[in-house]
């Protein structure tokens, strides 16, 4: 007479105690109160590993979890340092298996998008490290960083991202400063391996050598601003530059130039919300690293408030002296800043007037010379700090 068919261990209440010899002690793993045992905990998280893996080559589409390994210029090192950076890499992507699918899926259903991934491969685990604020958890970073892509997509024009994102570097023109030098304007990306922010505007030299930074990052759903680092000259003669870059501009600072800049933009798209980051939340302040500058008495000297997670909220337009409030013997030089100041900010609204087309799935190509490794003055400057 035929047996029945039993069902397998752990279906229909069967448990392992079936595959045991008869008498062996099985812990009743329902009674309440009792600890899981170590080999139980380490299961637990293995499983849990191999099932966010699993989902995070499901959610990324087929092959867009395999491919972002490809081409990962940012990886330095002998192969087994790359090995186990990518081994990071991929269970650090198996902690947020959706989320990050999703934003690999939007980096590829782009042409410009998938351009820049080739310029700068960091930008695929950007959220996965230390992001313009240190109190973020990485599902904020992650989200923050899809944010101002969706809005450089939507509201950049199509030719004034290819330069910044794709190429590297955008002039926007020039100035002229009191001794009849040239003072240029540039838009870049952030530098490789940078944490502060993904769009850069620089006051450059007339060879376009930065002189001064303001590095921000542009929320789209909150409608928000957020200012990551405010960045100057550094070396032994830092402060004489910074001197005698006030002296060229008819005595205006050169960081109140760049956050008039960022005012500019934000007035632009109409946005309102303005936060800069404090010393304490600075992605850089616990690495180790020295600041170079004092955020927190900067804001405050700009009306800023202390806001939560270590931002500081700014008022929504900035707030210009009069000529009559200026004595008469400084208002000539007055009228030259704030010529100089307003000649600035309509350099910036210019590249930002021209029309938003994205481009083709074709014309990326044209770009791919240059679209392999970062600029070499990114690389050589990948350690600086504000």
């Amino acid at each position: 007479m035929n047996k029945r068919n039993n069902p397998p261990a752990g279906v229909l209440g069967i448990g392992i105690e079936a595959f045991l010899p008869p008498g062996s002690y099985v812990p009743d793993r329902s009674r309440p109160g009792r600890a899981p045992s170590f080999v139980e905990k380490s299961l637990a998280v293995a499983a849990k590993w191999y099932a966010g893996v699993a989902g995070a080559v499901q959610a990324s589409q087929p092959g867009l979890l395999l491919s972002s390994l490809r081409q990962r210029g940012d990886w330095s090192g002998r192969w087994y340092k790359r090995s186990a950076t990518g081994l990071k890499y991929l269970a650090r992507a198996a902690c947020m298996p959706l989320r990050h699918g999703r934003f690999l899926s939007f980096v590829d259903e782009y042409a410009s998008m998938r351009v820049y991934r080739q310029r700068d491969p960091r930008l695929l685990e950007r959220h996965m490290h230390r992001f313009v604020n240190a109190h973020w958890h990485r599902r904020q970073r992650l989200d923050y960083l899809n944010q101002h892509y969706r809005f450089a997509l939507t509201h950049l024009p199509s030719g004034l991202f290819d330069l910044v994102y794709a190429l590297g570097h955008a002039s926007l023109g020039s100035l002229t400063a009191k001794d009849g030098s040239l003072l240029t304007l540039c838009m870049r990306p952030p530098i490789f391996k940078g944490c502060e922010g993904e769009l850069c505007l620089q006051l450059c030299d007339g060879n376009e050598d930065p002189l001064y930074s303001i590095v921000f990052t542009v929320s789209d759903r909150d409608a928000s601003i957020m200012i990551g680092c405010l960045q100057g000259p550094r070396g032994k003669n830092a402060k004489e530059v910074v001197r005698e870059l006030t002296r060229m501009m008819h005595g205006m600072r050169p960081k109140q130039l760049m956050l008039s800049l960022v005012y500019a933009f934000a007035r632009y798209y109409g946005i309102t919300r303005l936060l800069a980051i404090s010393n304490d939340a600075h992605p850089l302040r616990h690495t180790g690293r020295p600041l170079h500058s004092d955020y927190d008495a900067f804001w405050q000297e700009q009306h800023g408030t202390l806001a939560e997670d270590g931002w500081y909220a700014l008022p929504p337009a900035q707030n210009h002296k009069s000529e009559a409030e200026v004595a008469s013997h400084h208002r000539s030089a007055f009228r030259r800043r704030e010529a100089l100041r307003r000649q600035a900010e309509q350099l910036l609204i210019n590249a930002l007037e021209q029309p938003v087309l994205r481009l083709p799935e074709h014309r990326p190509q044209a770009l791919r010379a240059t679209a392999g490794r970062p600029s070499p003055e990114y690389r050589a400057e990948a350690s600086w700090v504000s």
